[in-house]
């Protein structure tokens, strides 16, 4: 469709003026940008981001113990979007099992549960850069995985403006809405989670794929399948800890099962966890390249809504 829309600029150029007078011409609306890097460079991977917002355009601030909430409807609000309205070229699939699997994240019945497939992660960014920031949810990230850029956009477009749909245990403002934030705008939080760095740490912590026993060799050989599991592949060292170094952020062992129950004084403190999620080992991660790689950087069981986020570290 670009050549056409080429055209169309090209005829509102010549009819620009008239004895109407002058008419704007409209920008190009049918093209697609492409990046160029270094060959020895990692390529980043395919991202957008949302602003949350209400229906008298201020910013929307969820805790982000509860992220969770958020990614679920992001995520239920994509799977109702795609299942009515699919990319074209699915690449073979039916739309029931492209929105089941790559939409939805369910693997498929006869695929290996611990080999990788490709999906659409629901990301919310807790709120960093500066010492003193509130960490609330305010932006939320999708990322497909590398070459689905094309998937992304069509996504991308569809829920830019829609509003969210909360459960009832879910406290959202009215007209509560996602709104994209433009490649082309600055924005600091963002910039974090996407920059290039060669030193990288966890803001939320790294689910591995299984339970270390308390075993440090345990443990080092579990990071080393996260990472593998997440297609870190360039060289670096780790470090892990219970801790992130993002003082504002949640310990990996503080984790909450569930809600504050009725008639508690006080609830735990902690991320609220996915039920399929509970009895896995979390630790916090700060990795360390030879040269700088660009995010997202997601990592671990959870990297698909909102666990094992990696923020470019500044040491």
């Amino acid at each position: 469709g670009t050549l056409e829309d080429l055209a169309r600029k090209h005829r509102d150029f010549l009819g620009r003026i008239s004895k109407e007078g002058f008419r704007p011409v409209p920008p190009l609306r049918c093209f697609e940008v492409v990046g160029y890097r270094r060959a020895s460079d990692p390529p980043p991977r395919p991202c957008v981001v949302f602003k949350l917002l209400d229906e008298d355009d201020d910013t929307v601030s969820y805790p982000h113990a509860k992220l969770i909430h958020v990614a679920g409807m992001v995520r239920h609000l994509a799977i109702k979007l795609m299942a009515g309205d699919p990319p074209r070229d699915l690449r073979g699939r039916s739309v029931e099992e492209w929105v089941e699997q790559y939409v939805a994240g369910h693997a498929a019945a006869t695929k290996d549960a611990a080999a990788p497939h490709g999906q659409f992660s629901y990301v919310p960014l807790p709120s960093i850069g500066m010492a003193h920031t509130d960490p609330a949810i305010r932006r939320v990230m999708i990322v497909a995985p590398y070459g689905d850029e094309a998937w992304l956009q069509h996504l991308a477009r569809r829920l830019d403006g829609r509003l969210l749909e909360p459960e009832k245990d879910v406290k959202l403002p009215p007209g509560a809405r996602l709104v994209r934030i433009p490649e082309n705008r600055r924005d600091g939080v963002r910039t974090c989670y996407t920059q290039a760095s060669r030193v990288w740490s966890s803001f939320t912590p790294i689910i591995l794929p299984g339970h270390d026993d308390r075993k440090p060799a345990k443990t080092c050989k579990l990071i080393e399948k996260a990472l593998a599991q997440s297609g870190v592949d360039n060289p670096c060292e780790f470090t892990w800890s219970p801790f992130s170094r993002f003082p504002k952020a949640y310990s990996a062992h503080k984790y909450v099962r569930t809600e504050k129950k009725e008639g508690e004084k006080k609830a735990p403190a902690g991320y609220i966890r996915p039920n399929h999620l509970l009895n896995q080992t979390a630790v916090h991660l700060t990795l360390r390249f030879e040269s700088e790689v660009p995010g997202p950087l997601l990592i671990g069981a959870g990297r698909h809504c909102g666990f094992g986020l990696m923020a470019a570290d500044s040491e």
